[in-house]
């Protein structure tokens, strides 16, 4: 049984999980019966739970009861050259889920992803790869294809010169280029506007605004 970001626990039920752990047993809510449980338990958090123990947020008796083996796994931005195995596993990933066939990242975003600190770690690397190799119109990720947040966070963190100077208009060629991926994406899939919106990764009332503000018929 995995149990993800254990931290977020109200002690309230930290205590029946203990119980459960040492008894074994479990009970259906509104259920008197009790039932044998035999299963191995993972738990993860992004928070120090040692921190919790002391912080009196988490039971130091559960602390000890889950901690019989702990795995640390750093954050991506400490992995050093990790971070471009995940960018061309994620490339090839979103090439086959979205029928692209990017092939490359520019020097620019290489160096604007690896200065970047990744805050949502993995997740985040997934979801910005993917975002850029959708609105990539050629076979190599642009600058112009990642979140300009992503830029602003490296800009006080020795971004070079060139690079700010190419997103001085970072909106405009982003609109530019959002607006030729839903026409193409429309066309592709002979306009259903269901299909395109999951292709886009977006809601159909998001998809319709789009449309509206790109005056897309």
């Amino acid at each position: 049984m995995f149990l993800d970001e254990i931290g977020n626990l109200s002690l309230e039920v930290q205590v029946k999980l203990l119980r459960t752990i040492q008894e074994r047993t479990i009970h259906r809510v509104g259920s008197n019966t009790h039932i044998s449980v035999d299963v191995r338990i993972l738990v993860a958090s992004n928070e120090d739970l040692s921190e919790a123990v002391k912080d009196g947020a988490f039971r130091e008796d559960l602390y000890h009861r889950l901690n019989e083996f702990g795995l640390h796994v750093p954050a991506l931005r400490d992995r050093g050259d990790d971070l471009f195995l995940f960018m061309s596993l994620f490339r090839e990933t979103a090439n086959r889920e979205l029928n692209r066939q990017v092939k490359d990242f520019s020097p620019k975003v290489i160096d604007i992803f690896n200065r970047y600190m990744w805050p949502g770690n993995l997740r985040e690397l997934r979801n910005v790869v993917r975002r850029a190799v959708l609105f990539t119109p050629g076979d190599t990720i642009e600058i112009s294809s990642i979140p300009a947040e992503m830029i602003e966070a490296v800009s006080g963190n020795g971004l070079k010169v060139s690079v700010l100077s190419d997103v001085q208009d970072l909106k405009s060629i982003h609109e530019s280029t959002e607006r030729q991926l839903i026409s193409k994406t429309l066309l592709d899939t002979g306009y259903n506007k269901a299909k395109t919106a999951r292709l886009l990764n977006i809601d159909r009332k998001t998809l319709y605004l789009k449309m509206e503000k790109y005056n897309i018929k």
